[in-house]
Parts: C-alpha cells; sequence; structure tokens
C-alpha cells in the first residue's frame, strides 16, 4: 500500500486537491450560515497548498523567462563579438591599404623626377642570411628587364639586377660585399666607391686622403659606373677612418633607401636620367627635336 501511495504521490495529491475545490464550490452553493465554518475550514487546509503552488509557479516563471534572457545575451554578445572582429579585420585592411598607397604616392613622386623609362616592382622574396645581400622581385625578362639593370627606391639606391627569369629578379643590393657603386660626396665632390661588407654594412672606399669627408655628409651616384644614373642619393656618411698611413680614407655610409623593409621598388631601363641633369636636359631637347614637325 505504501509503495503504491509513493509510485502515485502526485496523481492521488492531484485528485485530493481537485476534490477539496469541488466541495469548496458546493458547499458556497449552500446556504451562507451553513457553509461558512466549512468554507472556512477548507480554505485554511487549503491556504498552504495553494501558496506553494503560486510561489512555485511564479518562480518557474522567473526562471525560464531568466534562462530566455540569458539566451538572448548570449546572442547578442556572440553577434557583437563576430561585428567587432569584422570591424578589427576591416581595420588593418584599410589601415594596410593607407599604408600601401603612401608608399606607391611616394614611388610615384619620385617617377616624375626621371627621364626615361621605369617598371615598379613588388618585393618578393629575400635572403633569409645577411652574408647574401639579394632579394627578388615581381618583374623579369617576359617584361623587359635585364641583368644590370639599376634598382632604386623613392629614397634612394637599391641596387642592380644580378640575374632574370621570365616572371622574376634577383637583385644585388648595394650592402652586398659584391656590389659596388661609383659615387660622389655631395658637398666637396670626393669621388670614391660604396661597397658593400659580409655584415651588411656600406663603405665608401678609394677617397683620396686630402678629400674634405665629414659626418653627416650625403653620397650620391657619379654616374660613371655606366649603370646608375647621376644624382641618385645613395646615403649619408656616419663614421670616417682616415687611419695613420696611407694615402686613402674610408667612409662608412648609412643607405638612404631602407634596404630590409622595402615592399617596392623602381628598374630603370638603360639611358634613365634624374630630370634637371645635363645628361637628361640633352635626352630631353633630342626628343623635343625628334617630335617636332619638319
Amino acid at each position: 500500500m505504501w509503495e503504491f501511495l509513493q509510485r502515485n504521490r502526485v496523481g492521488l495529491l492531484t485528485t485530493v486537491l481537485f476534490l477539496l475545490s469541488l466541495l469548496l464550490m458546493s458547499s458556497s452553493s449552500r446556504s451562507t450560515e451553513r457553509a461558512a465554518p466549512l468554507s472556512r475550514l477548507i480554505l485554511e487546509v487549503l491556504r498552504p497548498l495553494q501558496f506553494a503552488a503560486a510561489v512555485g509557479w511564479g518562480g518557474l516563471t522567473r526562471a525560464w523567462d531568466a534562462y530566455v534572457d540569458l539566451r538572448r545575451v548570449r546572442e547578442e554578445n556572440e553577434q557583437l563579438r563576430r561585428r567587432l572582429a569584422e570591424l578589427e579585420r576591416q581595420a588593418v585592411l584599410f589601415a594596410e591599404m593607407a599604408e600601401t598607397d603612401r608608399r606607391l604616392s611616394e614611388l610615384l613622386k619620385f617617377r616624375v623626377n626621371l627621364v626615361g623609362e621605369a617598371q615598379a616592382a613588388l618585393v618578393i622574396g629575400r635572403d633569409p642570411f645577411p652574408s647574401f645581400g639579394t632579394m627578388v622581385i615581381s618583374k623579369g625578362s617576359s617584361d623587359g628587364i635585364e641583368r644590370g639593370m639599376p634598382v632604386v627606391a623613392a629614397q634612394g639606391v637599391v641596387g642592380r639586377i644580378l640575374a632574370v627569369a621570365p616572371h622574376a629578379s634577383r637583385v644585388l643590393l648595394i650592402t652586398d660585399h659584391n656590389s659596388g657603386v661609383d659615387a660622389l660626396v655631395q658637398r666637396t665632390r670626393a669621388r670614391g666607391v660604396v661597397e658593400g661588407t659580409v655584415d651588411g654594412r656600406c663603405l665608401m672606399k678609394y677617397i683620396m686622403r686630402e678629400e674634405d669627408v665629414a659626418v653627416g655628409d650625403r653620397v650620391v651616384t657619379s654616374g660613371l659606373d655606366g649603370i646608375f644614373p647621376k644624382g641618385l642619393l645613395v646615403g649619408e656618411i656616419v663614421h670616417v677612418t682616415k687611419g695613420t698611413r696611407g694615402l686613402l680614407q674610408v667612409a662608412e655610409i648609412r643607405p638612404a633607401a631602407p634596404i630590409n623593409d622595402l615592399e617596392e621598388v623602381l628598374v630603370l631601363a638603360p639611358g634613365a636620367q634624374l630630370r634637371g641633369s645635363p645628361s637628361s636636359t640633352g635626352s630631353e631637347a633630342r626628343r623635343g627635336d625628334e617630335q617636332r614637325p619638319r
């Protein structure tokens, strides 16, 4: 019997409450005087049960509403996180586009100062070891690139084409120990050769000892090596070594172009010159004569 009551306690309790409710309604339909004591007794007995049921249902309702609200907040948070990630991605993309536009604008301004053909190329590879001062660009023989062509950036000299493939080329940087650029000290016109070192520095060698060379002097190409046009900025002197003997002095150069950070370069065709130089002025005059009708 007890096991039966335990198994069916919910149904029995519901039945009892239902019967008590019917009894209450039945008693309320009789005369007020006769039903009053019984009604009060039934109300008193049912009060705790009704109170518990009301409180329980209210708690269940509030718990369900809280659960629904929590689910909604979580979904909104997830949407906000996705939106924030997308905005951050767009911000990075826009910043990269702005930086690329700035670099290309500088390269374009420099290109305006050149007379002759020049091609822009992307830097697509670098040597992992500093002792090998080369990099790879995105233009090759199919674009008209040839071995020996000078490579420059908006800031100054970068190097020259060392090897060419159909769609890529290797550039020998001025910081490589196999490189050499005939150059002048801009202030005093002292001449020397800028060479790279095995540790990635640049030295201007073969400067006569009596020449006036000082820290802070700018070094430019002389145009006498048959590769680089005259007047391109090579770098700035940061140290001068004269020594106690010999006829020569050596100057250490800080390259003007950010060799290790370049992303775009210009490859100059043979005959390209800086605008305003004597050779470029003559080229422009000859071009004007050729285009003038006879």
